[in-house]
């Protein structure tokens, strides 16, 4: 092969393929090179379905000593005795009776988070210091040495060496939690195939250049960083190392040497319009952690607004020229190739930022050529849906759902965020597009610039009386990223930033500490810790105002006097449980949704059947059992039983 397109563990980019690889395979390809394209990520997580190694981690089911350890070992006795149906349905989307596809989904994300459990890929860095002398040592290690999920990995790489024989190999870095094991593979890649040139390429690139260039674990192993968009980079770079082009002509591109680090060459001249559709091909599309087969896409490079001073992304739109969209035609067009190319004909559009009016367009192209297809977008609460009609157009066009970013309802400071929409717009927003039957996935945004607490209580009362209108993809902190208004023009905003090397994240939030910036503080705001409990207050609150649109729609009844539980259910060693004011409990674990529930014995009994059947022995016993139906922890059930105590 010319080129091997790598995408790196580890993040939550599971649920289809990450698009940078499809996008950059594809334009290889159309230029008349190989390529060969592997997400590690994803291969990783089928290989961490493993059963010896969850057989071990289950071996401390019936002899732990504390909760924690328990319920790790309940997810993997849980996870082995369904392991068949549940690669099964990862892997090639065979049907899975007794779990479902949901059910087998989320099993299988639980399985393999344990697997990474203190692996050095989920390690969360304090700064580049330790990130470089830690990639350093684990690059030089033994294999024998690393911990399962790392050995694995160097494991698949080899594999993916050995298929493609490459004759240079790019690496997509979209995600802060995956530079580290970038770098590993980069190494890993001069030992393995020395003398094979390595480039790096993607969000992070472009944000964390000067810095990366820096760091010994780069310059020994890494021959190029790609600081633009890499289609065209790519397709030079494999004219240059062919003889073809001199490396004068590879647009994009820092040069890593024995002499020093160039600076970054040409801009490309590619435009988004030239740029073809992503193409799959290699790609395992059916083997991701989604119980739905789905595909994406983007119509536009940017964000049409560009404004919001807390995303780097969307700020690299403000240069002149720097946006670009594609016509309603071209959109269409990559439509129609996804679907007749990979049979999946459920995409979603994960531009930053989409433009409703120009995809209704493109879709009323796709459906007037015979195609239907179902789609989500990506977008803010956007003045257009305030019109009923356009939200029930977007609808009949196929469109399900909507991530949606949400930052509060007080004006004040959506104007201070240069957020570009109004406050008074989100409740009739809300209103169409549930009435319209669109889902609305938020991520809800703290730690807002100035945020009084009055404030963070208004917007957090607006999701309350709002809760079945809306799922929550996350919550987190606002956090100084690089390429960011907030970072270039701090004062501006009443921000000051602390000046040390130290990064700032949301580990108590997010995956892998999700977003990663520069420490700050706010002149007249309150500090961290103030502003990470009120959003985990929120949290709690959102939580307990019940479940989204989703889960609303399906409720089971709610006052059984029994219920067996399901088979993935486990029960806990009565040392492990609690006692109450009403006297003992007794543990529920459900490894699926991440639970453990605490029943009073006084009012639910659990059979010695090995089904473990709950009986009900009170009225707050069967609205226990209510709830861990509602919570799909069981199968509720009517049992001839003695007469219901009242509950205290």
């Amino acid at each position: 092969m010319d080129l091997l397109l790598l995408f790196p563990p580890l993040t939550e980019a599971t649920l289809f393929p990450y698009l940078s690889l499809p996008y950059l395979a594809g334009h290889v390809r159309r230029s008349g090179h190989s390529a060969h394209q592997v997400d590690l990520s994803i291969e990783l997580v089928h290989r961490l379905l493993d059963g010896p190694a969850l057989a071990r981690q289950a071996r401390a089911l019936h002899a732990a000593q504390d909760l924690p350890t328990w319920y790790r070992a309940a997810v993997a006795d849980a996870a082995l005795r369904h392991l068949g149906e549940v690669r099964g349905f990862v892997l090639t989307k065979s049907p899975a009776p007794r779990l479902g596809p949901v059910r087998a989904v989320r099993l299988a994300r639980q399985a393999a988070q344990l697997m990474l459990r203190n692996s050095a890929l989920a390690r969360v860095w304090d700064d580049f210091d330790s990130l470089d002398r830690a990639v350093l040592r684990l690059s030089e290690a033994p294999v024998g040495s690393l911990d399962l999920a790392t050995r694995k990995l160097r494991g698949l790489l080899g594999e993916a060496l050995d298929e493609a024989a490459p004759r240079a190999v790019g690496i997509s870095v979209a995600f802060f939690s995956q530079v580290a094991p970038a770098l590993l593979l980069a190494r890993w890649i001069r030992e393995l195939r020395p003398g094979t040139p390595v480039c790096l390429g993607g969000q992070q690139i472009m944000l964390r250049h000067d810095e990366l260039a820096a760091m010994a674990s780069v310059r020994t192993a890494v021959d190029a960083l790609c600081v633009t968009a890499g289609e065209e980079p790519l397709e030079r770079w494999l004219a240059h190392l062919a003889g073809k082009a001199p490396r004068d002509d590879v647009p994009g591109m820092r040069w890593l040497g024995p002499h020093g680090v160039t600076a970054p060459g040409r801009p490309p001249a590619l435009r988004f319009k030239d740029v073809g559709a992503p193409d799959y091909g290699g790609l395992k599309v059916h083997s991701y952690l989604n119980d739905t087969v789905v595909l994406s896409m983007v119509s536009c490079v940017g964000c049409f607004w560009g404004r919001c001073v807390f995303c780097s992304y969307g700020n690299r739109s403000l240069a002149r020229g720097a946006y670009q969209q594609a016509s309603p035609r071209q959109l269409a067009d990559t439509v129609r190739r996804i679907v007749e190319s990979t049979g999946i004909d459920f995409v979603t559009v994960v531009d930053e930022n989409t433009n409703l009016r120009l995809l209704a367009r493109a879709m009323r192209l796709v459906r007037d050529s015979g195609l239907r297809v179902r789609f989500n977008t990506r977008n803010r609460l956007e003045p257009v849906l305030l019109d009923p009609a356009f939200c029930e157009e977007l609808a009949a066009l196929g469109c399900e759902g909507m991530a949606v970013g949400y930052e509060g309802v007080t004006q004040r400071l959506l104007d201070r965020l240069d957020k570009g929409v109004r406050a008074a717009d989100f409740q009739t927003v809300l209103d169409n597009l549930a009435a319209a039957g669109i889902r609305v996935n938020l991520s809800v945004m703290g730690g807002l610039l100035d945020e009084t607490e009055e404030e963070a209580e208004e917007s957090l009362r607006f999701l309350e009386r709002n809760r079945e209108k809306f799922a929550v993809d996350a919550f987190e902190l606002m956090v100084v990223e690089p390429g960011t208004r907030l970072l270039a023009e701090p004062r501006s905003f009443g921000v000051a930033l602390d000046g040390s090397a130290a990064f700032a994240d949301n580990r108590e939030l997010n995956y892998l500490g999700g977003r990663v910036g520069t420490r700050h503080t706010v002149a007249g705001g309150p500090g961290r810790p103030e502003m990470l409990q009120r959003l985990k207050h929120g949290m709690r609150r959102i939580s307990a105002a019940g479940a989204g649109p989703a889960e609303a729609a399906a409720r089971p009844p709610a006052r059984p006097t029994a219920l067996r539980p399901h088979p993935w259910i486990r029960c806990a060693p009565p040392g492990l449980a609690p006692n109450g004011p009403d006297g003992g409990s007794f543990l529920l674990a459900d490894p699926v949704r991440e639970q453990v529930y605490a029943l009073p014995t006084d009012h639910v009994t659990r059979g010695a059947a090995p089904d473990g059947l709950l009986a009900a022995t009170s009225a707050r016993g069967r609205s226990l059992l209510g709830k861990l139906a509602a919570a799909d922890a069981g199968v509720p059930c009517e049992e001839p039983l003695p007469a219901l105590r009242p509950s205290r």
